[in-house]
């Protein structure tokens, strides 16, 4: 309920249904959501709501749980929103994990309804060689998402596969590579968040029964961080970086997309190479803080120029923490 919302209670049932109507116009409600905006107790707002089914034909509900209602679809897309979306449905398709052919249905709802003329001028859609098994997983996860149902797969890593159970609790896009990450709780790990990467997830299945959905603490979300930027034109050098602890896990769910293909060692550390420009001096200095974001997770290997700077960097940096820095009463940090 918003803070706009009325909360008097509505005793003429033709005021609750307009009042209803206007709510699931503005957004999704529950019926304890409805309930409380009205006034009116759970099994009042039931019945307002089935006898307005009958008086609104665009009265939907959601899956759940909770189940949601809602009146019509939104505001309708023009032409020019419409080729907007397939410029990005063509982007995400060539760009990224994305499997094509879950895609290929929107398009096509998207150029159906364009002018005649304007279809004819539109350019082929990218063909990708990716394989259906990545459209199947997308469907399923996206059908557990909204069901809110789990699903069970493996997770495929170098030179192995894992079986996990998860709660899809959100589908986002990596923000440099445009790979579709899954993102929810564990069941089988008290419900720990974790982060994967679509592409790697095989024989995706919905399991029976349901979860309810909660939100999302940012502190516990596996953060998607500022990587750096890949190497272009110029030079560029290959640093091989060595991860363990936490950052181990990070780096093989894939949410570095900066990183290249991760190699497991017996010890279980993980090694990966870094692709990073130089600068006028030779060294990858756009890379360094984010190689001191890691802390004691990760180590340089090589090249011995880059790992006697991030040395020298992390040296310092200890070295600034034991200092008992100085309280400066007159400007209020004491």
């Amino acid at each position: 309920m918003t803070s706009d919302e009325p909360t008097e209670r509505v005793q003429i049932p033709i005021q609750r249904l307009f009042l209803l109507a206007r709510l699931l116009r503005d957004r999704p409600h529950t019926v304890a959501e409805l309930a409380a905006t009205t006034g009116q107790t759970l099994a009042v707002t039931a019945r307002d709501l089935h006898e307005l089914e009958g008086l609104e034909p665009d009265l939907r509900v959601q899956p759940g749980p909770p189940q949601r209602y809602v009146i019509g679809v939104g505001q309708s897309l023009d032409d020019a929103g419409r080729l907007t979306l397939l410029r990005g449905l063509d982007a995400l398709a060539g760009h990224s994990g994305q499997g094509s052919a879950s895609l290929e249905p929107l398009r096509r709802i998207l150029t159906d309804a364009l002018p005649a003329h304007v279809q004819a001028a539109l350019p082929s859609p990218p063909r990708t060689a990716r394989p259906a098994a990545l459209d199947q997983a997308l469907t399923a996860v996206t059908q557990a998402w909204l069901a809110c149902r789990p699903i069970r797969f493996q997770e495929w890593r170098p030179g192995a596969r894992r079986a996990a159970r998860l709660h899809p609790l959100r589908i986002e896009a990596h923000p440099v590579t445009g790979d579709l990450l899954v993102v929810g709780r564990d069941p089988d790990h008290a419900g720990e968040v974790r982060m994967y990467r679509l592409s790697r997830l095989l024989h995706v299945t919905l399991e029976d029964g349901t979860f309810t959905p909660d939100p999302l603490d940012p502190s516990q979300t596996p953060a998607l961080p500022s990587v750096p930027q890949p190497a272009g034109k110029g030079p560029s050098v290959n640093v091989l970086l060595r991860f363990t602890g936490e950052a181990k896990f990070r780096v093989l769910e894939g949410g570095h997309a900066c990183l290249g293909e991760p190699i497991i060692n017996p010890d279980g550390s993980v090694d990966a190479p870094l692709l990073a420009p130089l600068d006028a001096q030779g060294l990858p200095r756009s890379v360094l803080p984010w190689l001191l974001s890691w802390g004691p997770n990760v180590q340089v290997i090589g090249p011995d120029a880059v790992r006697a700077t991030w040395q020298r960097l992390t040296q310092e940096a200890a070295a600034a923490a034991q200092q008992l820095p100085t309280l400066f009463v007159q400007h209020g940090a004491a």
